[in-house]
C-alpha cells in the first residue's frame, strides 16, 4: 500500500470521481479539486503544514485557470511539484508547453487503468 499523496485537479466532476476511486484502489491517498484556483489553494494549505503532495495530476482546460496556467502559478511560487497533464486534445505545441514546464509526457483522454497506473509509478518513481 502506497501512502503517496495526490491531488487531482479537473472540473469534470465524473473524471474526477473515476481517478479518486482508481487511484485510491491502488492505494493512493487521493484529494481533488474542480479547478485550477482550487488546487493552488489545497497545494499551499498542504505545504505549509509541512505535508505537501506527491504528484498532481491536472486537467489542461480547466474554468477560471487552465493546466498550464495553474503549473506557472506554481513555478512562480517556487513549488516544483512533480505532475502529470491530462488532456482531450492532442497536438504538438501542446507537447511543447507541457514540456516546458518540466513534464516530458502528458496521458491524453480516454486512457485506460493500467495505463495511468503505470504513467503515475513511472513519476513518482
Amino acid at each position: 500500500m502506497s501512502s503517496k499523496r495526490i491531488l487531482i485537479a479537473d472540473d469534470e466532476e465524473n473524471m474526477l470521481i473515476t481517478l479518486q476511486f482508481i487511484l485510491e484502489s491502488a492505494g493512493y491517498k487521493v484529494s481533488t479539486a474542480t479547478n485550477g484556483k482550487q488546487a493552488i489553494g489545497k497545494i499551499l494549505a498542504e505545504k505549509e503544514k509541512n505535508d505537501p503532495f506527491d504528484l498532481l495530476i491536472v486537467d489542461i482546460q480547466m474554468p477560471y485557470m487552465t493546466g498550464l496556467e495553474l503549473i506557472d502559478e506554481l513555478r512562480c511560487s517556487g513549488i516544483f511539484i512533480p505532475f502529470i497533464a491530462m488532456t482531450g486534445f492532442d497536438s504538438e505545441e501542446l507537447a511543447r508547453e507541457i514540456s516546458l514546464r518540466g513534464c516530458d509526457e502528458y496521458i491524453e483522454k480516454p486512457f485506460n487503468e493500467d495505463e495511468l497506473i503505470n504513467f503515475i509509478e513511472k513519476q513518482l518513481s
